[in-house]
């Protein structure tokens, strides 16, 4: 199977049902965006992100006949990664230490500019201060803020990743905002 950046979810999904060699170009396709979503929400290592990444795969690889055109397919691979990295993370109860900031400086921006906050920090004080507020809040207000900042999820995919309504993701973007500008807040007055 022929596959460029053109060729749809859909498309890959049925090309690996069709044949399993094909399952090749799903991971291309999904390896380095659940990589980086891993990272930002358990801070794993690499050899346990690379471990995570098998199992998830193996799940997406043996469930593929389960999933349902009516959900996308981003939102569904998203699912099984979410589940398999939290329940890696309650294990293993990990600091987000291998969390990078810096390439989604940008997130706290524009949570920034909400709320009207100085935009002249200095980057790598921006950075300590965005990480301090990640680790300090809850874990299903940082998930969001990564789904929809740094994964740049819309509502209605979040609340398919983490099973719940487009109105309790926006009350919960909220609070997770909320939440993360009075910890960034607590850090600087620190």
């Amino acid at each position: 199977m022929f596959v460029d950046s053109d060729t749809s979810d859909h498309e890959l999904v049925i090309g690996a049902l069709e044949d399993a060699d094909n399952f090749g170009q799903i991971i291309d396709r999904y390896e380095k965006p659940l990589d980086r979503y891993i990272r930002s929400i358990s801070g794993a290592k690499q050899d346990d992100r690379e471990d995570l990444l098998q199992e998830i795969f193996l799940a997406v690889y043996q469930n593929l006949r389960s999933y349902k055109p009516s959900i996308k397919f981003s939102s569904w691979i998203y699912r099984i990664a979410h589940n398999k990295t939290v329940s890696w993370w309650r294990k293993h109860k990990k600091e987000l230490s291998d969390i990078s900031v810096e390439e989604h400086i940008d997130f706290v921006t524009t949570l920034f500019n909400e709320n009207n906050i100085e935009q002249d920090i200095e980057r790598s004080h921006l950075v300590a201060a965005t990480k301090y507020s990640l680790e300090n809040i809850k874990e299903q207000y940082r998930q969001i803020l990564i789904l929809g900042f740094w994964e740049e999820k819309s509502y209605k995919e979040i609340a398919d990743i983490m099973r719940s309504s487009v109105g309790t993701v926006g009350t919960r973007m909220k609070r997770a905002k909320k939440q993360f500008i009075s910890k960034f807040k607590e850090y600087e007055q620190n």
